[in-house]
């Protein structure tokens, strides 16, 4: 192996214990985290983006945790840079634990990022105006499947923009959504450390249990007190306050939603983020799942296992 910096994905959805499990792991194995949630990325919101705690965090060391100023916003490209200037700083043999929830940053530094390719200020606006006509949409659709049936028939008919984005490439790029992707396939770079995935898994009842009772001690934490003060400071529009558990206690300040319905619309919309997170990384067959509540020291082995060739008492890493 040309790099000996083993780095473990530590994926799924909300409320799952993955931070902690790669707490636990990072400690037993002297090993660095590395955050890969969105909104934890940010300062000042801590409570809702369910922050490990500042004890936790002294524990091991802590990268691109709670480093984004308000008003700033980060972005995947954004994380994939600062991921990897981290990971240029992290001394060799040293087990990187990626821990979160946000599959999108997973991918990016795995896979890299589509690049944004120019498009032509004519052939947007040309585009916009048919999109405004009546039948635009389904015309512009036809083309498209035309043009690129393979990308065509991913798309469906009222995602007016994901159509309207491939017409204006396929016309100034002159080749088909496919094709580029296909481009990007083969000259991508891949991952270059060595590369494990675990996950904790639950039952969806047991899981909806864990949310339930994880939003109740959000809002003993202080929620409500955490939001209005941001709130003061004039960063309603900031990303993470559209976040699950922010934009429920945002409505709840402005009189729009009472109290009890405060607890059950953030356990609500948390259990349809976890719903989307748990689809998103089950398309990865590579990750492998655990039982949540009796699987850790079977995830354990694997990644000791996996760790063994970096063990600097059990030879160099790559011999």
């Amino acid at each position: 192996m040309n790099k000996s910096k083993p780095v473990i994905f530590v994926v799924g959805s909300t409320a799952t214990g993955k931070s902690e499990w790669a707490l636990r792991l990072a400690q037993e194995f002297k090993g660095v985290i590395v955050n890969c949630d969105s909104i934890q990325v940010y300062k000042k919101v801590d409570i809702g983006a369910a922050k490990p705690s500042k004890e936790e965090q002294a524990l091991v060391p802590h990268h691109l945790l709670d480093y984004v100023n308000p008003p700033q916003e980060m972005t995947a490209g954004q994380y994939c840079r600062d991921f990897y200037e981290v990971m240029e700083k992290i001394p060799e043999g040293t087990p990187v634990f990626v821990v979160g929830g946000t599959g999108f940053y997973f991918m990016a530094i795995e896979k890299g990022m589509y690049p944004v390719l120019p498009v032509s200020e004519e052939v947007q606006k040309q585009v916009a105006e048919e999109l405004k006509t009546e039948s635009g949409a389904q015309k512009l659709h036809q083309e498209l499947l035309e043009k690129d049936p393979e990308y065509g028939a991913k798309i469906h008919l009222s995602d007016h923009y994901r159509i309207g984005r491939a017409i204006e490439l396929i016309r100034t790029q002159g080749k088909s959504v496919t094709a580029i992707q296909k481009e990007f396939e083969e000259s991508r770079a891949p991952f270059p450390f060595p590369l494990l995935k675990i996950g904790p898994s639950w039952d969806r009842e047991l899981l909806k249990e864990r949310i339930d009772l994880r939003t109740r001690k959000m809002l003993e934490a202080g929620l409500i007190e955490e939001v209005k003060q941001l709130l003061d400071e004039g960063l309603e529009s900031w990303a993470p306050m559209s976040s699950v558990g922010y934009k429920e206690t945002i409505a709840y300040l402005k009189n729009e939603i009472s109290k009890e319905h405060l607890l059950e619309d953030i356990s609500t919309n948390t259990r349809q983020l976890a719903k989307r997170q748990r689809t998103w990384f089950q398309r990865d067959k590579n990750i492998h799942w655990f039982d949540g509540k009796t699987g850790f020291s079977q995830a354990r082995s694997v990644v000791e296992e996996f760790l063994n060739p970096f063990d600097p008492t059990k030879g160099k890493a790559g011999e």
